[in-house]
């Protein structure tokens, strides 16, 4: 009898192998990826409402799969292009394709699925510190995690980064501000004490000479085409160590440092007399 699929034989597989297995916690099947993928979902919207869909085959209809894992805010749109990448990371890692280019898009669509969730339901620290268990971070003390990470992609601190920045704007509930084009990475600005909604405030002009002062502060070529993916190493380094990457020139660093506090100051002043003129 021909197998029934559901949705594509990523889902289809990866349940089933998910059903089989999950009365043996430790069997190492159940952390590779395309199971922790449906561990993950699981973990966001609980067992029934990824499992009944498959059992009953409904993935469109009323209380099928869609409308369960919409829920919480999650677009449709995003969601069809969630389950393509699925099925597109299964055919790649069956055809022994390594790194798999949407290891990553899955992760980070798994991690948008829980914000909107945390956005509209209350949760705890503890509930947050659970979750990451789920996630293929750096950090991960699961061996077979982290081989899987190592294998399927280039950079294994790229998730690390984008779970910091879905961490920061979920903490500070960020209100729709208007588009700056030329802004750097969140961390750039509040390492500084600078927040995204002063940046947004800003003037162009304003905006460019603060930013070539934090590249020159990290010691970053203003015009590097590799600017943000180094600047971004930088905030790691920092994160990590407790200090931004150094010349070796302590008087240099300071008067650096001092020119963009200065730049903050002045800014800030000016956007006082603004409102309140």
């Amino acid at each position: 009898m021909k197998e029934s699929i559901f949705i594509n034989q990523a889902f289809t597989t990866s349940i089933k192998t998910y059903i089989d297995n999950k009365e043996t916690p430790e069997n190492p099947i159940l952390f590779s990826f395309p199971v922790m993928v449906i561990r993950t979902l699981i973990a966001i919207y609980g067992e029934l409402d990824i499992i009944n869909p498959y059992r009953t085959n409904n993935e469109d209809r009323m209380g099928g799969f869609d409308s369960n894992l919409t829920k919480f805010g999650f677009s449709n749109k995003l969601l069809k292009d969630f389950k393509i990448s699925f099925q597109k990371y299964y055919e790649t890692k069956n055809n022994n394709l390594k790194p798999n280019i949407y290891f990553l898009k899955i992760e980070k669509y798994l991690m948008d699925m829980f914000f909107y969730r945390q956005r509209a339901i209350n949760m705890t620290n503890d509930q947050l510190i659970a979750f990451q268990a789920y996630l293929y971070l750096s950090n991960t003390k699961n061996a077979y995690m982290k081989q899987e990470l190592e294998q399927n992609v280039t950079d294994i601190y790229e998730l690390d980064t984008y779970y910091r920045s879905k961490l920061f704007e979920a903490s500070h509930r960020f209100a729709l501000l208007p588009y700056q084009k030329n802004i750097l990475i969140p961390e750039a600005y509040t390492l500084l004490g600078y927040t995204l909604e002063m940046i947004a405030q800003l003037d162009n002009s304003t905006l460019e000479q603060l930013n070539n002062k934090i590249l020159n502060f990290f010691k970053i070529n203003p015009d590097d085409p590799e600017k943000m993916d180094r600047l971004r190493e930088a905030i790691i380094y920092h994160q990590r160590y407790g200090a931004p990457i150094s010349s070796g020139n302590g008087y240099v660093d300071m008067l650096l440092l001092l020119s963009v506090i200065a730049t903050i100051m002045m800014t800030l002043f000016a956007i006082t007399v603004r409102v309140l003129g």
